[in-house]
Parts: C-alpha cells; sequence; structure tokens
C-alpha cells in the first residue's frame, strides 16, 4: 500500500511540475506572438488555440497540488472568529463540500467527454482536436483534488494549516 500511497505522490508532484513547465511554454508562445506581430510578421496561427487549450491544462494539474499545500483561495475571516469546536467543525464542513463539488465536477467532466467522444465531436479552432480532450484535464485534477479532500478529512488535517509545508503527505496516513 505504501507504493500507492508513494505513487499518488509523484503523480501529485509531477502534475505541479508539468503545469509550470507549461507556464514557461505558455510565455514563451505568448512573447513570440506578440514580438512577431510588433515585427510585422505573421505569428503561427495555432498560438492562440494552443495557448487556450494550455492554460487548461496548467489550471486543472497544479489544483491537486495546490489544494494539498494549502494554496487554494480560502476564506478564514470568518472561520477564525469561531471558537476551536465550532473552527474544527466549519473546517470539518468545509472540506466535505469541497470534495462533494470536486466529485461533482470529475463526474460531469467524465460524461462530457464520454458523450463527446460518442458523438465524435471536434473543438475546432486554428488546429482541430476532439472535445472530449478538453475534458481530460477537468477529470485528472478535480479527481485528484477530491481525492487531497478526501485525504485532510481521513487524516484530520485543518484547511488553516499554518505550515502546511510540513503537512504529513499521503504516504502511510491512513
Amino acid at each position: 500500500m505504501r507504493a500507492v500511497f508513494r505513487l499518488y505522490d509523484l503523480l501529485i508532484r509531477t502534475l505541479a511540475m508539468v503545469a509550470g513547465i507549461l507556464v514557461a511554454i505558455l510565455f514563451v508562445l505568448i512573447v513570440v506572438d506578440v514580438g512577431m506581430r510588433t515585427a510585422g510578421l505573421h505569428p503561427p496561427i495555432f498560438t492562440s488555440a494552443v495557448s487556450e487549450y494550455m492554460l487548461l491544462y496548467v489550471t486543472m494539474f497544479a489544483a491537486p497540488w495546490l489544494v494539498r499545500e494549502r494554496g487554494h483561495v480560502r476564506i478564514d475571516s470568518f472561520v477564525s472568529y469561531a471558537g476551536p469546536a465550532a473552527k474544527q467543525m466549519l473546517e470539518r464542513l468545509i472540506i466535505l463540500v469541497c470534495l462533494i463539488l470536486s466529485l461533482t465536477a470529475a463526474y460531469l467532466s467524465t460524461r462530457f467527454a464520454i458523450d463527446f467522444w460518442i458523438k465524435g465531436t471536434v473543438d475546432i479552432r486554428s488546429i482541430e482536436i476532439p472535445r472530449s480532450f478538453l475534458f481530460v484535464p477537468l477529470i485528472v485534477g478535480f479527481t485528484l483534488c477530491a481525492t487531497e479532500f478526501l485525504r485532510m478529512l481521513v487524516t484530520g488535517q485543518p484547511l488553516s494549516d499554518p505550515e502546511p509545508e510540513h503537512a504529513p503527505e499521503f504516504e502511510g496516513e491512513i
């Protein structure tokens, strides 16, 4: 079981690194596109569409790591006024809601991907790709976010951990 947890942790870190690399590639694409336009040249026609697709992949590949590191958006001001017991209950409730929403988004993304795959729908911009491919990062990202929220519930980790980098990894906690 430890091997599975290690592979899972490696997956989360690898996807975050891929997202970082994609951001760098995206930066270069945009600079080249703008530079070529400024110079009066014709930039590659695919730059805009590829940039849009990359933003989707970057967002969903980085999301599970951000949940783990507590880098996601949260509102601490409301919870901070609650007493310790109420704060713990509110955090558990918020994590549960996030888990349910992530699972719902993963399920809907899967349904859309399957429907578009069966219909053979193609996303036509400057390049053509199967529309179902646009839902793959959503399925992966939301499923892994749900796993991270489940991990928080099971291990009892608070949502507002002051030092998430010191939080134990998934390995060996269950």
